[in-house]
């Protein structure tokens, strides 16, 4: 499959633009009815409806979100049923069994569950009484690659909470956007545009995120004003660096996109300044997870709004859960997006910082009553620097359809090395670390020296998270 995969990769890099943007097409028709079918339909009015209901109302809709959640892990998964047996009395579970229990005293007798414990458990988390539909292939923001299921009503869910996004953001039921993310779109040593490939049936422009050089921005520019989207969905890192550059050659855009919307890391003070200078348009901040957590969107008001109609949040350090004041925490989460993959409890492994207003309702002039958060701290990966390859951010989706890795980091010590550490698992193989170097290098250029070092841990930052990028120098 993996020999098969790289073939097809080979040949789509040496096709005409016009062919390329075709099979984006064909692609995107395929997902279409996956995407936006009647579960979206379903749940987008809901959520739409969700966004203006009062604490008590939303509190109703949690309760029977959590009902549903509770029964189908027991009777759906081996692993929830294994752990309602071991943590709850019998009586939490008759009452599970007939749906006339108080959900949330139930929830709290749940144990903690973390990537690695899901993933140890294999199939027995997955819901054997839905249909898969979609495989997610991740490596998170710990450098654990994990692949994530999906049935058809827990992958439509997520867009339609997406959707409310960009009602939030002032977007039109339709509009052009571009997105700059993690996809290899064109050949990774291509050095001439175009650096991007058009979806028309979403009027969507995906642009490499790996060409951000100097002598490439110019183009990228050039195509952004003939493009002119209303969108743009962006890495901080990459849409930060093509800001910089508008900023520092002071570069005039005939248009202005109505939001930016950045995700998958941590957006910084300094990244939201300088793209909102270039863009002359608000920065919209948010946090979900390809695992099918929660989301946590920014509003016009620029508060971050627990989407508390996705999932229950919880604030969890060194032992202790808040329920009040103010602090820096891990999320666990119970999510009502993941009914394929349940998550109970889970320790997302990214961190935030609160204050009072993460546990009652806002008045936030946005008209919205859902609790906000001050900042996301999770995902702060370093961006790397090559001589061939620019700024390079986030490097998570080198990881995307491997196995046999258990843990991994990634430490660029000067312009010309890079050291792999690997924790393994038993099927590991050296085929493995080398499709990882190729995957790294299609990234960061050829010339690069990537060690990989087998090694027994990871060792973990001061805030308990794994250091996935790590760059130990200024360029």
């Amino acid at each position: 499959m993996s020999k098969l995969k790289k073939h097809l990769g080979g040949l789509y890099y040496r096709l005409p633009y016009f062919l390329k943007s075709l099979i984006t097409y064909l692609l995107m028709l395929n997902q279409q009815q996956k995407r936006y079918g009647s579960y979206y339909v379903k749940y987008l009015d809901r959520y739409r409806k969700n966004w203006f209901l009062s604490s008590e109302e939303l509190n109703n809709y949690r309760s029977k979100q959590l009902a549903k959640l509770y029964s189908e892990a027991y009777y759906c998964t081996l692993f929830y049923r294994n752990s309602l047996k071991t943590h709850l009395s019998n009586e939490l579970i008759a009452s599970i069994k007939k749906n006339n229990y108080l959900a949330n005293d139930v929830l709290l007798q749940f144990p903690l569950v973390n990537k690695s414990s899901l993933k140890n458990a294999g199939q027995d988390v997955w819901n054997n009484m839905r249909k898969l539909v979609y495989l997610n292939h991740t490596s998170g923001t710990s450098g654990t690659p994990t692949t994530i299921p999906y049935d058809d009503e827990s992958f439509q869910i997520g867009f339609a909470l997406w959707r409310r996004f960009h009602d939030n953001c002032g977007l039109p039921e339709k509009f052009k956007s571009v997105r700059i993310s993690g996809k290899i779109v064109i050949h990774p040593n291509d050095t001439k545009p175009p650096f991007w490939v058009y979806n028309p049936l979403h009027q969507q422009l995906f642009m490499s995120s790996y060409h951000l050089t100097e002598e490439n921005m110019r183009a990228y520019v050039q195509k952004l004003n003939q493009f002119q989207p209303e969108l743009i969905d962006a890495y901080p890192s990459a849409i930060y660096i093509l800001a910089n550059y508008i900023n520092r050659h002071k570069l005039q855009l005939v248009f202005t996109p109505t939001a930016i919307a950045t995700t998958a890391e941590t957006l910084f003070d300094y990244q939201r300044n300088e793209i909102e200078k270039a863009f002359n348009c608000k920065v919209y901040n948010q946090y979900s997870s390809s695992e099918g957590g929660p989301f946590i969107t920014e509003c016009p008001e620029g508060k971050l709004h627990l989407n508390i109609d996705s999932a229950v949040f919880e604030f969890y350090q060194n032992g202790k859960f808040y329920t009040e004041g103010e602090g820096i925490a891990e999320l666990v989460v119970t999510s009502f997006r993941q009914w394929m993959f349940p998550l109970i409890r889970y320790q997302t492994g990214d961190w935030i910082k609160f204050d009072q207003n993460a546990f009652k309702d806002s008045n936030c002039a946005c008209g919205c009553k859902m609790p906000y958060v001050l900042e996301i701290l999770g995902r702060e990966d370093d961006i790397l620097f090559t001589e061939e390859k620019g700024w390079v951010g986030r490097l998570d989706p080198a990881y995307k359809g491997l196995s046999g890795i258990i843990q991994s980091s990634i430490e660029q010590t000067d312009l010309e090395n890079i050291i792999v550490k690997i924790v393994p698992e038993q099927n590991y193989v050296e085929a493995i670390g080398q499709e990882l170097i190729t995957n790294l290098k299609e990234r960061l250029g050829d010339s690069i020296q990537i060690h990989l070092e087998l090694v027994d841990t990871i060792p973990q930052g001061p805030n308990g998270k794994i250091k996935a990028v790590k760059r130990s120098f200024t360029p």
